[in-house]
């Protein structure tokens, strides 16, 4: 990840607000989807956000311009979570609720998976018979393209053909 440049950085730095707002939305996206990684939580991922730029912006004069303010920004939201997780591990109600959160996004992601494998097979059915026998037999039995065309006996192009075409309708079928 690039950090802002310098003109960005040096608004920043000197109180201007438009350069803040620029690089607070600069770093929405990745501190969020960071912090949701570790607590699975978007609303509380979003609160330390907010108050890691809340606290960037109180300390934005001794920012040194030479050093990494992506390092700074991403071990600022590290400190701001395990203060996050201390608090959460001395209140036992707050513990419960991370676990059932940590269970519950495991158990959606699976669903999100049966789910997908489900569309993906129905899709594969649908296929015509001669593309879906080539993808199975590439996919699922590993044979090569040259292995397929001399088992049903048909050009290496024709197979290569058929994969690209059932691929491409694989990949629009499940957005």
């Amino acid at each position: 990840m690039e950090q802002p440049d310098k003109k960005v950085m040096d608004g920043f730095r000197n109180g201007d607000q438009k350069a803040f707002e620029k690089i607070y939305q600069y770093y929405r996206i990745p501190v969020i989807r960071f912090s949701v990684s570790i607590i699975k939580d978007e609303q509380e991922a979003e609160n330390i956000y907010h108050e890691v730029f809340m606290k960037i912006l109180k300390r934005r004069k001794n920012i040194k311009p030479e050093l990494n303010f992506n390092s700074y920004v991403f071990t600022s939201v590290k400190n701001e979570i395990f203060d996050y997780l201390k608090a959460l591990n001395k209140n036992k109600t707050l513990k419960e609720q991370f676990w059932e959160r940590i269970h519950q996004s495991e158990d959606d992601c699976a669903q999100v998976k049966e789910e997908q494998l489900t569309k993906m097979e129905r899709i594969i059915r649908n296929l015509s018979p001669k593309r879906r026998q080539i993808l199975e037999m590439n996919y699922f039995e590993k044979k090569s393209y040259n292995e397929i065309a001399d088992l049903l006996m048909i050009s290496k192009n024709t197979v290569k053909n058929q994969l690209v075409k059932a691929k491409f309708i694989l990949r629009r079928e499940m957005e």
